[in-house]
């Protein structure tokens, strides 16, 4: 049989930050035809020419000092692409006076957030672009509505830049960058909740059919706990650990809740036949025991946001596949964590996020599985015998 020539593959290698941190091709172009289609920022598209003035300023100055006027400053050098307009220091303001203090869940981790954070953001460039995002959404949730647009775009530039950054950094982590990448790991939750359009987006990514890109971050975030929490415990950043104690197994009975989440599990409708697959569903049914332990007997607000989000990066794997295809014991289990997130849904990027999470994730399960969401959606206000049935 005569050899078949295979098409040769051109990588673009000269893409834009936007097509690289969503991994698909980009086309060059200037702007490319990607971020057009979907209104988003991109960085090939050519800068204006400057002004005769500016161009005159700017030679005077080179005569001056033998530098460009443009030069970007130190906190600016570790990356070569990075470039910060005068907006977005004012999102570094406004991170540090006003999202800083609502990010905070007591007068301690508020103080990390404007001081160890805002730190640390100047010396690591992907720290510095997911606070300007996360300062962006926050503006964008206080500002008038004719102001949304240009922060909703300036959010998700800053957050495309930030995401390689992140997971480049991660990918070498060492003691030293530690702290930048767990204080940038507790804003991405913030981000994503905060810009998800839609329900679905909280949980899913409408353009890759897998689940939303914030859990696959948490969960390799969790590596920089396992591997440098002696760090971690013992820097300025601890207050925004809360109370890490995990009960053990045995002591979860005791949870007032517990009894019926271990009669969830009995009935989940798992079909898998695979041994790997139920004991995938028996060790995530005991870790959200576990999170709804913690949460019912936590007395602070930390605590309790601390057990909702504790839950994904401890997701098995064969359950998070199971969860982008949408299967209904997947889809049932999320609709409980939903009761958790319920209680902390006075977050401002939470804020009328939950209920419409858990209605769109009901609608999803089949209707001779609906029973089973009785109690998450009597316990999020969602009473199905009532306005919000679902069929």
């Amino acid at each position: 049989m005569p050899a078949v020539s295979r098409r040769a593959h051109h990588k673009s290698r000269a893409g834009c930050t936007t097509c690289k941190s969503k991994k698909v091709k980009c086309d060059e172009a200037t702007p490319c035809s990607y971020c057009v289609k979907r209104n988003l920022p991109c960085s090939l598209e050519p800068e204006p020419e400057p002004s005769r003035s500016q161009s005159q300023s700017q030679s005077q100055s080179q005569g001056s000092t033998g530098r460009d006027s443009n030069t970007p400053d130190p906190i600016t050098q570790p990356d070569d692409d990075l470039s910060f307009a005068f907006d977005d220091f004012s999102l570094f303001r406004h991170f540090t006076q006003n999202t800083a203090l609502a990010q905070g869940d007591d007068e301690a981790s508020v103080e990390v957030f404007r001081g160890p954070v805002a730190d640390l953001a100047t010396k690591h460039p992907y720290l510095l672009h997911e606070v300007s995002a996360v300062a962006a959404l926050h503006l964008r949730a206080v500002s008038p509505p004719e102001q949304a647009e240009a922060l909703t775009r300036a959010a998700e530039e800053h957050q495309a830049k930030a995401i390689p950054l992140f997971r480049e950094a991660l990918a070498s982590m060492t003691a030293e960058t530690a702290l930048p990448l767990f204080a940038c790991s507790c804003l991405f939750i913030p981000y994503h909740a905060a810009a998800a359009k839609d329900a679905s987006e909280l949980l899913f990514n409408k353009e890759t059919g897998d689940v939303a890109e914030w859990m696959t971050l948490v969960h390799g975030c969790a590596a920089i706990m396992i591997q440098h929490a002696v760090t971690i415990f013992q820097s300025p950043l601890l207050p925004l650990l809360g109370n890490l104690y995990t009960p053990k197994v045995e002591d979860l009975p005791a949870g007032p809740n517990d009894a019926r989440l271990v009669e969830l599990s009995s009935k989940l409708p798992v079909v898998h036949e695979h041994k790997e697959c139920k004991e995938a569903y028996e060790c995530t049914m005991v870790k959200l025991r576990v999170c709804f332990y913690i949460s019912d007997r936590a007395d602070k607000s930390m605590d309790r946001k601390n057990a909702a989000f504790r839950f994904p990066p401890l997701m098995d794997p064969h359950f998070r596949e199971d969860l982008a295809a949408r299967l209904p014991p997947a889809l049932i289990i999320m609709a409980h964590w939903c009761v958790l997130l319920n209680r902390v849904d006075d977050r401002w990027w939470l804020r009328n996020r939950v209920k419409p999470l858990l209605l769109f994730l009901a609608g999803l399960v089949p209707p001779e599985h609906k029973w089973l969401l009785e109690w998450p959606l009597k316990e999020c206000g969602l009473h199905p015998m009532g306005e919000h049935v679902i069929r």
